[in-house]
């Protein structure tokens, strides 16, 4: 049986490798049976959660995670992530997840790439969501990543590889998980036929994927042509630029034959026109002017679409255009290209948050918190707004108010741990240094690292000049919780 111990020597082989980019390269897995377009699921069986049961999935997704989120090129921009989870788990609410919460990420890359790892964790890198042209498009490579995450696919494929009995399961699997031939050369003890076998199971695997995530994003409102219009977009791509490959097909390999089939399961579903929302318009937009390379590159692309453009890809490139002109801090142009948006679509969150954003960069704090105060009031319910609002309280010097909103929002939203980490600037600004080692620790701990968060809850108590006796207790408490995970966990190795 393969434990975590040789999980973390296939994750820290796969960082090397564009920070776990092909993490599951889940096209390179072992398949039971394929799904037909009956639309039946396969029988996972027993043996792939003998091999990697729920707990250890969630474990590897936090170690995976804790990478990502240490990555320079990982783009924590919450109406992003707030746009993408939204879209995710609302094609992935239909999937058979046990209970898993689909958290989706995002690169600042180029390369075309999305990957699934265990525990719900599904990253996108922002080249891939330029290239899609509808919000059908990217509903068709978020069914197709959950798919693989519903399926089980990494244990599947360990299950099938003990029962061959393949002489060194974990370097084979890291071999697969790399990807290629150059991945296959580097594992010397494995057996070419074994391997050339694992290979050809991968394309079973991605047609189950194809599948099930057609039927997913089909069943959410999504055009299942896209899927296939998306496929031949690729391939097409590949052929062009033959001689460098795009990443998403490295570790997707995508056929004619794939392709064909996509395109008759088309019949087993009704035609859905989905019109891509203004929000998936205006996303592309703010990943073209912050998250694609160079500004003054940007700057010229969204200026050209601008003048020859019409609807809402005009309208969403001039706002893309404006972001690039305060980028470049150009704030006089900027103000006066996004007024003109605001015209049309005052409305709108992304263009409030631009809007309070330029405010904040310009020295105008005062007049940004007061924009997010009064867009709260009209969308109380979008969480993300909150990250601006706090981050605008601190740079308003108002540490107070940011601590207060960022409590409240905890206790309405406890999942959103990542508020833990404004919490702890908040404490830190208010001298707090017991409550901020206090936040620090929580924050590691939701992601799994419970050593670290140890080691800041006693920075907690050793800061504890006011001698708190709740502080002390709470924070005593905890550390004996957190080392009996650490205990419980050593156990299950």
């Amino acid at each position: 049986m393969i434990g975590l111990a040789e999980y973390q020597i296939i994750f820290t082989l796969l960082r090397i490798f564009q920070f776990l980019a092909a993490v599951l390269a889940l096209s390179l897995l072992p398949s039971a049976q394929i799904l037909g377009q009956s639309g039946s699921l396969p029988e996972l069986g027993e043996s792939s959660t003998r091999f990697l049961n729920s707990q250890q999935e969630a474990d590897i997704g936090k170690q995976f995670l804790r990478q990502l989120i240490a990555a320079e090129n990982y783009i924590t921009d919450p109406e992003l992530r707030n746009y993408l989870n939204t879209l995710g788990r609302e094609v992935g609410q239909r999937a058979d997840l046990r209970g898993v919460t689909l958290q989706f990420n995002l690169l600042e890359e180029n390369e075309l790439n999305a990957f699934a790892v265990p525990g719900g964790y599904i990253t996108f890198n922002s080249g891939l969501l330029l290239t899609t042209d509808s919000e059908s498009e990217l509903a068709s490579v978020v069914g197709h990543e959950i798919a693989h995450l519903s399926q089980r696919h990494l244990p599947r494929m360990i299950a099938k590889a003990e029962a061959a009995k393949l002489p060194t399961t974990a370097a084979i699997i890291a071999s697969i998980l790399v990807g290629g031939q150059a991945g296959i050369a580097g594992v010397t003890l494995a057996n070419a036929n074994m391997l050339s076998n694992q290979l050809a199971y991968s394309r079973e695997f991605e047609r189950e994927a194809d599948a099930i995530g057609m039927r997913l994003m089909a069943n959410s409102g999504y055009d299942p042509e896209d899927m296939p219009n998306f496929f031949n977009k690729l391939q097409r791509f590949n052929v062009i630029s033959s001689k460098d490959v795009p990443e998403f097909l490295r570790s997707h390999p995508l056929s004619y034959t794939r392709i064909a089939e996509s395109e008759a399961r088309l019949n087993t579903f009704p035609h859905n026109a989905h019109q891509s929302s203004v929000e998936f318009y205006f996303v592309r937009a703010k990943i073209r002017a912050l998250y694609a390379g160079s500004a003054i590159d940007a700057e010229k692309v969204l200026d050209d679409e601008t003048r020859n453009l019409e609807g809402i890809s005009r309208d969403a490139s001039q706002y893309g255009l404006a972001l690039v002109q305060a980028r470049l801090r150009k704030f006089s142009e900027a103000s006066k290209t996004l007024s003109e948006v605001e015209n049309k679509y005052g409305d709108l969150p992304a263009v409030q948050i631009a809007m309070a954003e330029m405010e904040l960069e310009s020295g105008a704090i005062p007049a940004a918190v007061a924009r997010y105060e009064k867009l709260l009031k009209r969308h109380p319910d979008k969480t993300y707004l909150y990250y601006y609002y706090i981050d605008a309280l601190l740079e308003h010097d108002d540490p107070a108010s940011a601590k207060k909103v960022t409590r409240y929002q905890l206790r309405r939203n406890p999942q959103e741990y990542n508020l833990l980490q404004k919490l702890s600037i908040a404490n830190v600004a208010m001298g707090n240094l017991a409550e901020a080692h206090q936040a620090d620790g929580e924050y590691l701990a939701a992601l799994g690292s419970y050593k670290k968060a140890i080691a800041s809850m006693k920075l907690a108590l050793r800061d504890n000049t006011d001698n708190s006796e709740y502080l002390k207790k709470s924070v005593s408490a905890r550390i004996t919780a957190l080392e009996q995970l650490i205990e419980d966990a050593e156990k299950a190795d």
